[in-house]
């Protein structure tokens, strides 16, 4: 039942976050090539909103695009000093790594909803209708999902140490 759950979770997210994230990224190829012909063809004038769509829409994308990162362990890491451990060595300085970015990811949230109820008050530059809170509200929710994917990686590593065949960690 737990794996079943925990299969769908995955399941579920990566298809959520890819579908936002690949949409988030048409719209911005196409509002900036739009931009691009308006521009040097001289057909009109350039969208001015579109600049700051397209910030917003990266800032987006990062964050919703981390969780996954995470999941597949492709995030930049410098690892010269965690391939000269030994195999358990390893995955307690992993373990330690996972316990600070979930202290990280914890006081940013809190930040985070601290401050974006401040923010909702204030207008972005062009986009006279969208406010500045709903940009931000990516980082409560992107960073719920990195703590949530940190949480399972340090489980899974947690449950990897207990094992009494504990093989060779790669």
């Amino acid at each position: 039942m737990k794996l079943n759950c925990l299969v769908t979770y995955q399941r579920v997210s990566k298809y959520v976050i890819e579908v936002l994230t690949v949409t988030l990224f048409i719209i911005v190829i196409f509002f900036q090539s739009l931009n691009i012909l308006f521009r040097y063809a001289k057909i009109a004038d350039s969208i001015v909103w579109v600049e700051e769509f397209t910030r917003f829409s990266f800032i987006w994308i990062a964050f919703l695009l981390w969780p996954l990162a995470d999941r597949n362990g492709s995030h930049f890491t410098v690892d010269l000093f965690l391939n000269k451990l030994t195999s358990r060595k390893r995955v307690y300085l992993e373990i330690l790594i996972d316990l600070l970015a979930i202290g990280f990811v914890v006081l940013v949230i809190w930040a985070s909803y601290r401050y974006i109820p401040v923010t909702m008050l204030y207008h972005t530059n062009s986009i006279t209708w969208l406010r500045m809170g709903i940009v931000y509200l990516v980082i409560p929710l992107g960073l719920t999902l990195v703590f949530i994917e940190r949480v399972l990686m340090l489980y899974n590593r947690v449950r990897m140490l207990r094992r009494k065949d504990f093989e060779e960690y790669k």
